[in-house]
């Protein structure tokens, strides 16, 4: 399509995402190559502690996966010898051999002469039983099973696990998430795996996601990883307290909850507050014991997390409504072209996704900066956001309209006025505007 509002979109969107995934070295893993990238690593890990493949993984294991922890407790701490006398008690350099026994008594369920198989201890179970808790494990998402008898720690050898696909991809997850250069699609239902050698703020996946290398949540660039982490973190750990109606005491920070009563709270610390803008107690807040003078500067946890998840939530229901519409239209018309409204629908669903990051920052600033310039601006940019999807619901219609009329046989475009395009311009204006206000802030 010719017009200049698409071209520079497709520019900004898809080819710096291309570019982007070239410029930083990012690769699409297939199963077999992900597994050779584990491999890999784990023989830098057997150079360096000496150890053999099955010793090494049950380090591993035992230490979460974390590398750099074992390296500092196994090679660099002067206490090293004790903890590998530890390590030793807890059976982690045992290297057991699976021994295949055609007609056995099961220890657990007394089946007598089935199949099963023991490990070096000689405790022999039946194939249903040993099947039943390599089931329970990897369900839990637990890479080791041991002995079936309490209180041994014999266990099944890597070698033979390397059977079952499920354990290959519970190690390699569970392995590469302490990797800097694996990084995983966040898309639903998606398991692309991809290696990254430089950062990257956005990753382009096949499935359609837009997500970021370090921390693999969607693309929110210019918000760093660090205050995106402290805002989600922010909204989960206060849907409760918003449930419950608590408010922060502002000396000490605990989470006060009001059952009853009116906004005049004390705290343990002995700090007297007001329940609804979290502020101190003062002589204006006594004019009314049941209302606020500071209410539009409201300070109150719960009240930023319930506003936090209902604006997401908003978000998120028009970006469903645009992806439901398309898709019905994709599946029932015929007789009208969808290009030109395809094309459109995709660049407002960025922009959503990108006010989505937008929005976390405003809720960051509410707790560090004045909030009132960047929420005003931020408004503006989710009207005008509001516009674009009237105007693709508007579409919509209007083809499944052209749809209806079975007499025509020509197909049909669907044009855009100037005015609509418009829209997709000022959008791209404004979400310009807001990223270069973000970074001017984070940087003073």
């Amino acid at each position: 399509m010719g017009d200049e509002y698409f071209e520079d979109e497709q520019y900004s969107g898809l080819e710096e995402e291309y570019n982007n995934n070239i410029y930083n070295n990012v690769t699409l893993l297939s199963a077999n190559d992900l597994y050779q990238e584990f491999k890999g690593r784990l023989e830098i890990i057997k150079d360096k502690i000496g150890e053999t493949s099955q010793v090494v993984l049950n380090i591993l294991i035992f230490f979460n996966f974390e590398v750099t922890t074992i390296y500092d407790k196994l090679l660099l701490n002067d206490e090293s010898g004790q903890i590998k006398i530890q390590l030793e008690e807890q059976g982690i350099f045992k290297e057991s051999h699976v021994n295949i026994n055609d007609n056995l008594i099961c220890s657990i369920c007394e089946s007598t002469n089935t199949q099963g198989f023991s490990l070096n201890c000689n405790h022999k179970f039946c194939k249903n039983c040993w099947n039943q808790m390599i089931e329970i494990q990897f369900s839990s998402q637990i890479p080791l099973v041991r002995c079936l008898q309490d209180q041994c720690f014999e266990r099944l050898p890597h070698s033979f696990l390397e059977q079952y696909p499920k354990y290959k991809q519970i190690i390699i997850k569970r392995f590469m998430q302490h990797d800097d250069q694996i990084t995983w699609c966040p898309g639903l239902n998606c398991e692309n795996v991809f290696k990254c050698l430089n950062f990257s703020y956005s990753i382009k996946c096949p499935c359609g996601i837009k997500f970021c290398s370090k921390c693999r949540n969607e693309k929110h660039h210019p918000i760093p990883c660090d205050i995106l982490k402290k805002v989600l973190e922010y909204q989960q750990s206060n849907d409760y307290w918003a449930i419950i109606h608590a408010s922060k005491c502002p000396q000490c920070g605990r989470l006060i909850q009001r059952t009853e009563g009116c906004f005049h709270l004390k705290c343990l610390c002995g700090q007297h507050f007001c329940f609804k803008c979290s502020g101190p107690w003062a002589k204006d807040h006594e004019q009314s014991f049941y209302t606020c003078p500071y209410m539009n500067t409201n300070k109150n946890p719960s009240k930023y997390a319930v506003q936090l998840k209902e604006e997401l939530q908003s978000i998120n229901n028009n970006i469903r409504i645009i992806e439901q519409s398309v898709k019905t239209l994709k599946q029932q018309v015929k007789k009208v072209l969808l290009d030109d409204l395809l094309e459109y629908s995709e660049k407002a669903i960025q922009l959503f996704k990108t006010s989505k990051s937008f929005l976390f920052y405003k809720f960051h600033l509410m707790e560090n900066k004045d909030v009132q310039m960047y929420e005003q601006t931020l408004q503006c940019f989710q009207e005008e956001l509001n516009i674009c999807l009237l105007i693709i619901q508007k579409k919509v219609l209007d083809v499944q309209d052209n749809e209806s009329l079975k007499e025509r046989t020509t197909l049909e475009y669907i044009n855009f006025e100037d005015s609509e395009k418009k829209v997709l311009r000022n959008l791209k204006i404004k979400k310009q505007l807001i990223k270069k206000y973000i970074i001017e802030t984070l940087i003073k």
